[in-house]
């Protein structure tokens, strides 16, 4: 009595042949499906060309000057062609693989759909959508998706059915919910008007709230100089006119600082100007000390001041004769003692 029969488990070897039979199996059913798709595309690009070949005929023929012969016998319908593929020269990319780790298969989805509904003439059936996707995915989501094949279920010959049953095992987050929780949290903070829009517009789509919510909260992320200039004005009760007056009116404001910061600039290096910076104001404003009295600076002593130290006692209000404080040259009690 060998092995086998005396109840002896299989060795490795017995369990190698026949996972290799399983995948040969594999192998030949998704070899048949091809051939199968591959004839039906070759038959339909033959109709196709048959049509285009009996127009251009049509059209060929010179218009005769008799009275069209009207027969007995019906015409020939003539069956319009209808393109559903892309034009020439346009490509889409291949989907990335899919391994079901992420927990989130929503962008995996629409890529696939974007060559179902712009690529139509190569996906004929459900059964062939559903093999594309099948051959994009791998790790966990494609043994599942293997077995689902192999098991020759109604969930691979419908692409909603199929599409059903694979969101509920690969789609674990909540795309809703936490939308909403991250619209609560977000602000404009320091960025422009443009970028907090299209951020809040992303997260507005899949948020579920109603147009009164999503206008609400657009208005309570904006920073507080924007809220203080929309104040006194009458706002628009939807969404994207509000987005619309708010973008305008930050690229206003972002216009009103570029001009400040260059006509600041034109008295930067003027001998009698000098800088002070503003606390309300972003940039600094330009401020012209008093004017000089009209007699001719003088130090004790009748020396000439130097342009440094005469821009110096004019910026800190002091007497160009005698550098005192309280008075002008013109009225200094020592210039007058001299006299």
């Amino acid at each position: 009595m060998d092995a086998a029969d005396a109840g002896v488990p299989r060795t490795s070897s017995d369990a190698q042949e026949r996972v290799i039979l399983q995948q040969e199996e594999q192998l030949n059913y998704l070899r048949r499906g091809m051939l199968e798709m591959a004839g039906r595309q070759e038959q339909q690009l033959t109709m196709i060309g048959d049509r285009i070949e009996t127009l251009a005929k049509q059209l060929q023929q010179p218009p005769s000057s008799h009275p069209p012969h009207h027969s007995t016998s019906a015409p020939t319908p003539v069956i319009p062609v209808q393109t559903t593929s892309l034009a020439p020269g346009v490509q889409l990319a291949r989907p990335e693989r899919f391994s079901g780790d992420s927990g989130d298969c929503r962008a995996f989805i629409t890529q696939c759909e974007l060559h179902f509904e712009l690529q139509a003439a190569s996906f004929p059936t459900d059964r062939a959508k559903v093999a594309f996707i099948i051959s994009h995915l791998s790790d966990r989501a494609g043994a599942w998706a293997t077995a689902e094949w192999q098991r020759g279920g109604a969930t691979c010959a419908s692409l909603s059915a199929f599409l059903d049953a694979f969101t509920q095992v690969f789609q674990h987050t909540k795309p809703g919910r936490e939308a909403a929780r991250a619209l609560m949290r977000l602000t404009q903070g320091n960025r422009r008007v443009t970028d907090y829009a299209i951020e809040f517009r992303t997260l507005a789509s899949e948020s579920g709230w109603n147009p009164a919510a999503l206008t609400d909260a657009f208005l309570e992320g904006l920073s507080e100089e924007l809220k203080d200039h929309l104040a006194p004005l009458e706002l628009p009760s939807s969404l994207e006119p509000l987005i619309a007056l708010v973008i305008r009116i930050d690229n206003r404001l972002q216009d009103r600082r570029r001009g400040r910061r260059v006509d600041v600039s034109q008295f930067r290096g003027h001998p009698d100007v000098y800088v002070q910076p503003s606390p309300h104001m972003s940039s600094v404003t330009p401020t012209v000390p008093p004017a000089a009295p009209l007699e001719e600076p003088m130090q004790l002593g009748r020396g000439r001041l130097s342009p440094t130290e005469r821009r110096r006692r004019m910026a800190a209000g002091e007497c160009l004769y005698c550098g005192q404080r309280g008075h002008y040259c013109k009225n200094c009690p020592k210039a007058s003692a001299r006299h």
